[in-house]
């Protein structure tokens, strides 16, 4: 990452509470859409983390973490009490990757207990042997909000969640990646086909930092998800993020060889050519390599926009 990007994790979040500690609240009529309540932590301050980030030979920020531990964790409950849904406790989830020093920037996502139980059970199915020793919390008729209840299950919640991550088959499995991100994909897709590209940024960017903690950098998932935030960053006028995220995206392509990312490939750079152009950067390094990519035999001219191949039905959760 660019030194922008070290100013932007300055800028996240510290929303965990105590180890072991978690919140009550009684809130009716207030479930939110995703990207407000994503927005809603984004809002809690922070102190500055620092020698979270080194520059590389390339002059490119990478975070650092030694000997990194995923962790999920669920840092608060609420109550939620609406005329069109059932009542139900929302489980706020947070999902970091601590190492030497704490994870700057932890995502976040908030399910209910039968978002977990459909993971569980789906999980099961598909992989009985690997979930044979998996305990999951059972369904009560009586006290699902009181806080013994919810705690119980929270600590069973982080257990199914860190057994997922270990086993690879599980990790790479259909059903986590829904259970994970489904939800908030389908929010952003929406909201970028209404143009209201500062409504999904939040939930992209959430969604590129959580599936970065579970994958490799350039895992597909991973790439994707950071090429959809790069072109509705760059599509939103009042991002202040697109050529951030874009410089990391540049990097990291420069080692993929996935076929399929690199559809992705001959649209970031024309993207990245256009936005340096903005900003008063050279962009005559994107355009030779560009020109390298239609020497190759690379289709180049008459290309989808970033911003048209993400949006495709078959690179974002339907």
């Amino acid at each position: 990452m660019n030194q922008d990007l070290e100013t932007l994790v300055d800028d996240e979040p510290d929303t965990r509470l105590e180890q072991g500690t978690l919140s009550f609240n009684e809130s009716p009529g207030v479930h939110s859409q995703a990207s407000a309540y994503i927005r809603s932590w984004a809002k809690v301050p922070r102190g500055v983390m620092a020698q979270d980030v080194v520059t590389n030979s390339n002059g490119v920020d990478e975070e650092v973490c030694a000997y990194p531990v995923l962790k999920f964790e669920v840092v608060s409950a609420r109550t939620v009490d609406l005329e069109n849904e059932k009542k139900h406790v929302a489980y706020t989830v947070m999902v970091r990757k601590d190492g030497a020093v704490q994870d700057p920037h932890p995502a976040v996502i908030e399910r209910r207990y039968t978002d977990f139980l459909e993971l569980y059970e789906s999980l099961k199915r598909e992989f009985p042997t690997l979930m044979n020793n998996v305990t999951f919390p059972k369904k009560v008729i009586l006290g699902n909000f009181a806080p013994g209840v919810i705690s119980e299950r929270s600590a069973g919640f982080e257990g199914l969640l860190e057994h997922a991550v270990r086993e690879q088959k599980l990790r790479e499995s259909s059903s986590l990646t829904e259970f994970l991100q489904g939800r908030e994909q389908r929010e952003a897709r929406r909201w970028m086909e209404a143009q209201r590209y500062d409504q999904a940024v939040p939930l992209l960017e959430n969604s590129f930092r959580l599936l970065n903690k579970i994958h490799t950098d350039r895992h597909p998932a991973v790439m994707l998800a950071l090429c959809q935030l790069v072109a509705c960053s760059h599509a939103d006028p009042t991002s202040a993020t697109p050529e951030r995220f874009a410089d990391l995206a540049l990097h990291r392509f420069e080692a993929v060889s996935d076929v399929d990312l690199l559809q992705f490939y001959v649209p970031l750079l024309q993207l990245c050519v256009r936005l340096w152009w903005t900003l008063g950067r050279d962009k005559r390094p994107l355009e030779a390599r560009l020109n390298d990519l239609k020497r190759r035999g690379h289709k180049v001219d008459g290309c989808l926009s970033l911003l048209e191949a993400v949006m495709t039905k078959d690179n974002f959760s339907s």
